[in-house]
């Protein structure tokens, strides 16, 4: 292209940010990096029974969050401003006239009544619900008159004979006949332009080229397309993505079924954003058939339209889990000690701030649990034993406690035996208790299985010795003594 390239992201604040729409936003700012463009955030918050302030702070926060902050948008300002279609009235004004002159629309004079007794008959027929066309052939003539007699009206596109064709980045090229595309409404009695209208224009005046959107606005763009070329302008470059489906075959993905719509759902549960951006990547696209793992720039590098599939894209949690686990074991141990923090504070365990005695506790926790956690919040479910002032018994830790007929004397005789000194060399104390299992006859297994249950309340877990550490040696003491008793019961 000669022109330089400019991208948009457009979402309505009518909700929180889904993830097909991070993956909207991902893919025209990864075109616009690659191509060394624009790239545009503009709200359409036409919708104002529907739009709230908390939906923008959403959108805004999701993408700062991902780090797809835009070049131009309501928070950025920039040239092509105002960025929400709500303060765009002014640079509405006249289009509608425009249109009438070019002959793109014409007056419709059809009352709410006579539209929803159409609508009625053509359920009964079985029929396509959609405007029946009245108001077309009224002459100009006619029209005129009876708009300047003040009868309401609202116009209509009106969509020219033929087909219109449109060329798709991903779809290639697709044709629809234009007696199936019905003469919408451009312009509400009083003046209003609706999202049809309003999205060419402000699309067309923000100098954008490519238009990179969900395939559900397919429909849209054949009628956007009949308003382009009534208006004389210059179509841009589109590019449908397919949807996003359901993990589980429950077809789209669905706000108001799935949680994990939702990108606050992916926030919430502590995925580290680089590796929630890599995954929303390859949702129905590839750089090839094996690469995975990779950074921004590798996506920005790489990242080319025509590599988006048609078909929609499954949403993978496994996968998910599986990538960000990569991410957390590869992280710096303090930005891990950092992240898990809050969601310790939030569970109760520690103090805001923790306690240096804490601190140190989280510090231990980190190393321990870095290399199974997958997002950030399963520490308080991996860790919990470690903060809890009681221990709550699994049923395999439970069965591990009952497993021996001695295992109370046991535990009690481990706890008298536990060499405080040892505390600081976990090498040393595995060592020993090495030792005194051979020495009391037992194998070494004989001894994990029931002290880790003690311990932890469960059956698996970090290094018997790691745990030994974390807790330190009183706290090991009293648990084992807890221990012994549930397993005399």
């Amino acid at each position: 292209m000669t022109s330089p390239v400019r991208v948009r992201f457009a979402p309505s604040p009518t909700g929180y940010l889904h993830v097909g729409g991070a993956r909207t936003a991902l893919f025209n700012w990864l075109v616009a990096r690659r191509l060394g463009g624009v790239y545009v955030l503009r709200l359409e918050d036409t919708d104002t029974e529907r739009n709230t302030d908390a939906s923008v702070r959403t959108i805004y926060d999701g993408l700062r969050w991902l780090g797809l902050d835009p070049d131009e948008g309501p928070e950025q300002g920039g040239p092509k401003g105002p960025y929400r279609q709500s303060e765009r009235d002014e640079l509405y004004r006249g289009l509608a006239d425009e249109l009438l002159v070019r002959g793109g629309v014409y007056p419709c004079f059809c009352t709410k009544e006579r539209l929803a007794s159409v609508r009625e008959k053509q359920i009964a027929d079985r029929v396509t619900q959609r405007y029946d066309g009245l108001c077309r052939a009224v002459s100009r003539e006619d029209a005129e008159a009876r708009v300047k007699n003040g009868e309401p009206f609202t116009l209509r596109l009106k969509v020219p004979e033929g087909e219109t064709v449109l060329p798709d980045l991903i779809r290639g090229e697709v044709r629809v006949k234009n007696e199936d595309i019905e003469d919408i409404i451009l312009v509400r009695t009083g003046g209003a332009v609706v999202y049809n209208l309003a999205v060419v224009f402000d699309d067309h005046h923000m100098g954008v080229t490519h238009v990179i959107r969900g395939e559900d606005h397919l429909t849209n763009t054949f009628k956007q397309l009949c308003i382009y070329d009534a208006m004389g302008w210059t179509r841009p470059v589109f590019a449908h993505l397919p949807l996003i489906l359901a993990p589980a075959g429950e077809g789209k993905l669905s706000k108001r079924k799935h949680p994990e719509a939702a990108l606050e759902w992916y926030q919430r549960k502590g995925y580290p954003p680089e590796a929630l951006l890599n995954w929303i990547c390859l949702l129905g696209w590839s750089f090839d058939d094996k690469t995975e793992i990779m950074t921004r720039e590798e996506m920005v590098e790489r990242f080319s339209i025509d590599r988006v599939v048609k078909s929609g894209a499954r949403l993978n949690l496994e996968k998910l889990d599986w990538m960000s686990g990569d991410y957390i074991r590869r992280m710096p141990l303090d930005r891990v000690v950092r992240e898990i923090t809050p969601y310790l504070v939030e569970a109760g365990f520690v103090a805001s701030p923790p306690t240096a005695d804490e601190a140190t506790k989280i510090h231990a926790v980190a190393v321990a649990e870095q290399g199974r956690l997958r997002c950030f919040s399963q520490i308080t479910e991996l860790a919990g034993w470690v903060f809890a002032k009681t221990v709550a018994y699994e049923a395999k830790a439970a069965a591990n406690l009952k497993k021996r007929p001695d295992t109370a004397d046991l535990l009690r005789r481990y706890a008298a035996a536990l060499p405080e000194p040892l505390f600081a060399d976990g090498k040393a104390l595995e060592a020993w208790a090495r030792d005194w299992a051979t020495a009391s006859g037992l194998g070494f297994g004989d001894l994990v299985h029931p002290v880790r249950a003690a311990l932890t309340g469960r059956a698996q877990g970090p290094g018997l010795f790691e745990v030994h550490l974390i807790l330190g040696h009183a706290t090991c003491v009293a648990r084992l003594s807890s221990g012994a008793g549930a397993a005399a019961s």
